[in-house]
């Protein structure tokens, strides 16, 4: 049984169309007020003597509430990956994705595949100061359930959650599902919930109104201070059962002004900058002696989507020859720079190993001129798509709208307006013949991708092309051990040649020199996001 990809929403890099239109009219709301309120963290940021503040801009907007159960946005990670925690999660500072440790200590499987049992770190206690038992692990999953968020399909298979102890717990699924703990360490997984707190601050939501504005976690910091979409602050916790983070106080704030937290990191205002900087910024910043640039694997990746009802690219042997074609090392480059490194691979580079997923396709700069030949293209401009809200996508789809063009073959960037890309499929002959789009996996688990962006029900399948039987394929692979069986459906889909990863975005961070610990505060499955409690200043 799979994990109901029905019910699974839609979640790309950049922009969730449930949220898009609000996103909006907020965001030109919280560039107005960033703009007409000048600095307070100047005098007391990590920079200055015998502090222990942090200031972080993020260049992305965020307006959704910090809550683990209804949270589908990038940005929030920030908030929820420094004052929740999960059963298990991915490993900080790694290029894989390792599952290790986090709430749970160790965990078993039943011979049968269906029943695993945990066992609980002891000595943790919530925020509120409770204590952290098998009970909490019972009340996350009957809350995530109940709230019934974008994430909720990730536990949707589970039948039972049944104590053993205070320190065990079982948790039993319908079938043998082998992306299961994937899910559970997923940035997007269970986090574990005061059982207090819901209970105290239930209302009629399931306490989502009282999380909008509080956190209800065991991580190293609570949420002290709330303006939804513009400030968050965190306060190291009291008795947390980990390191004490060096910075007692961190304060995030939201812009979409790039520009404006530029001048404010290089006049000393804030400490650092996550994401969303063009190439050029980027540079730009990186030759500034007082700052440090720094990238960092991540497995969002970079897709051209051929339009499966294209009257350019009707055939195999066209979509093969525009694949060919395309020098997508060059593109990137210029396009791109630093900001994302070129892959080989048809799945997030490094979720499988390379020779099982290699796409097979080697750059031929003859190839584009047999397109030509055939007169399939002859009269026509190739519209090459890109979602408005990447400036990324942008910058590829013109560069290698340039490339098509100095081949004989007309083509044209066009910009796709808040949310539209993902409904394109609802008249794909008056949709771009390519699509450029990034998207990053929930899990590292190949099934966390593949459904999603190659199959029609999956939410980012976003021209509508589909290899027959894959679902099928996929609900099958789910109960075999190993990486045998998505290999055999990697190749189906490199087959097609209506997908093409040409590359992995970096996460990057812009801070003042003398922050350490960088590299162990970021994730592979999180893009732009920090974990703040590795952070310290040397």
């Amino acid at each position: 049984m799979s994990p109901t990809p029905l019910h699974r929403p839609v979640r790309s890099a950049f922009s969730r169309p449930r949220t898009s239109v609000l996103l909006t009219g907020l965001a030109a709301v919280t560039a107005i007020a960033l703009a007409g309120c000048s600095s307070s963290s100047s005098t007391d940021s990590f920079g200055s003597d015998a502090s222990d503040s942090l200031t972080v801009v993020i260049t992305q907007t965020y307006t959704t509430p910090p809550d683990p159960d209804t949270n589908y946005d990038g940005p929030g990670l920030n908030i929820i990956e420094s004052t929740y925690e999960g059963l298990v999660a991915y490993q900080d500072g790694s290029d894989t994705a390792e599952i290790v440790p986090e709430l749970a200590t160790d965990w078993t499987l039943s011979d049968d595949g269906l029943t695993y049992t945990f066992t609980l770190r002891e000595g943790v206690t919530f925020h509120d100061g409770t204590e952290f038992t098998a009970e909490a692990v019972v009340a996350s999953f009957e809350r995530r359930t109940a709230v019934d968020g974008g994430p909720a399909y990730m536990v949707g298979d589970v039948t039972a959650v049944t104590p053993v102890d205070d320190y065990t717990v079982d948790v039993t699924l319908a079938a043998p599902n082998s992306a299961f703990v994937d899910y559970l360490a997923s940035p997007f997984g269970l986090k574990m919930v005061s059982p207090t707190v819901l209970t105290e601050e239930a209302g009629d939501d399931f306490a989502q109104t009282y999380l909008t504005t509080h956190d209800a976690g065991t991580g190293p910091y609570e949420l002290t201070d709330v303006e939804t979409g513009v400030s968050y602050t965190l306060t190291a916790a009291d008795d947390y059962w980990g390191d004490t983070p060096e910075f007692s106080t961190v304060n995030i704030e939201i812009s979409d002004n790039a520009s404006a937290a530029q001048l404010r990191l290089e006049r000393g205002e804030i400490d650092a900058i996550l994401g969303n900087l063009n190439k050029t910024t980027f540079a730009s910043l990186a030759s500034n002696d007082e700052l440090d640039a720094s990238t960092f694997p991540n497995f969002t990746t970079q897709m051209v989507y051929v339009n499966p009802a294209s009257a350019i690219f009707t055939t195999l042997e066209d979509r093969t020859a525009l694949f060919a074609g395309l020098d997508t090392e060059t593109i990137i480059d210029a396009s791109m720079g630093e900001l994302e490194v070129p892959t080989s691979q048809l799945f997030p580079a490094g979720m499988l190993d390379a020779a099982a997923d290699d796409q097979g396709v080697t750059y031929d700069p003859a190839a584009l001129q047999g397109i030509v030949d055939s007169g399939i293209a002859a009269g026509k401009t190739i519209r090459i798509g890109y979602p408005a809200s990447s400036s990324d996508a942008a910058a590829v789809a013109q560069e290698m709208g340039a490339t098509l063009s100095s081949a004989g073959l007309p083509a044209e960037a066009v910009s796709l307006g808040s949310g539209s890309v993902y409904s394109l499929t609802d008249d794909l002959a008056a949709a771009p013949d390519l699509v450029i789009m990034a998207a990053f996996p929930d899990a590292g688990h190949v099934d966390a991708w593949a459904r999603i962006i190659y199959t029609p029900t999956g939410g980012l399948d976003v021209l509508g092309a589909e290899v027959p039987g894959l679902n099928d394929d996929l609900d099958a692979a789910l109960a075999t051990e190993g990486n045998d069986a998505y290999a055999a459906i990697a190749q189906k889909i490199i087959a097609a040649k209506y997908w093409f990863s040409i590359g992995s975005l970096q996460t990057t961070t812009i801070a003042r020199t003398g922050l350490t610990g960088l590299d162990d505060a970021r994730n592979l499955l999180e893009y732009n996001v920090l974990h703040f409690a590795a952070l310290g200043n040397e």
